[in-house]
């Protein structure tokens, strides 16, 4: 039992040693770091130490110039989008407003038809002259019509009508009496335009051509 407890202490006394001996190498050598560091730290020239301190600032300025150049190219991009997106959408409609004009879209809204009569009683008929019908167009565009047709007839701005004999042609087509003439547009104006003082419909009057106006809603022409 003796024995046994000599031995022990002998073990604690060789593990207690060899401790020892470890923290004995090592506390020198963590010494020698941490001098050898503040050695470095003193031994440090001020001078480049301010200009490390400012070459770091000159770059950061340099990468806050950059972002911010950066900045204003997205923002010039994003500018450009939206103004291209706005010209791309207004020659759309431009497209638009030329495709109806050359009467290549067919179009429904309301408007007013315009139904002309010869009249063939009494000594001498009446008869619908060129400058009779024309002056009843132009009325209509001026007064807003989108779109007109003439006996289904769709017209453009080159559309050429006139008379020919007891016909009436309208580009290269031939039509006859009595002419009926759509036009899509604000009803309410085309009425009044056609009854301007002196216009078209006091005219068709004096040569006893008979104009009946109606507000249609809606009218198609193709």
């Amino acid at each position: 039992m003796r024995k046994q407890a000599t031995s022990s202490l002998r073990s604690i006394v060789i593990i207690f040693g060899l401790i020892s001996l470890f923290v004995g190498f090592l506390l020198p050598g963590q010494a020698r770091v941490v001098r050898e560091m503040k050695q470095s730290y003193q031994n440090e020239d001020p001078k480049d130490l301010i200009r490390v301190i400012k070459d770091l600032q000159q770059r950061k300025a340099e990468l806050s110039g950059e972002q911010q150049e950066l900045t204003q190219k997205v923002d010039q991009y994003i500018r450009a989008s939206d103004d291209t997106a706005a010209q791309v959408k207004q020659l759309e409609g431009e497209i638009a407003v030329l495709r109806q004009r050359m009467g290549a879209t067919a179009l429904e809204g309301p408007g007013i038809r315009v139904t002309l009569t010869e009249q063939s009683s009494g000594a001498t008929p009446s008869i619908l002259a060129d400058e009779d019908l024309l002056l009843l167009l132009s009325d209509l565009w001026a007064s807003g019509a989108e779109a007109i047709s003439l006996n289904g007839i769709r017209l453009t701005d080159t559309t050429s009508v006139y008379r020919a004999g007891l016909n009436i042609r309208v580009g290269d087509k031939v039509t006859n009496m009595p002419l009926v003439i759509d036009a899509i547009g604000d009803a309410e104006n085309m009425s009044k335009g056609l009854q301007i003082p002196g216009g078209a419909l006091d005219l068709l009057n004096l040569r006893r051509i008979s104009a009946i106006v109606q507000k249609v809603n809606p009218i198609s022409i193709k």
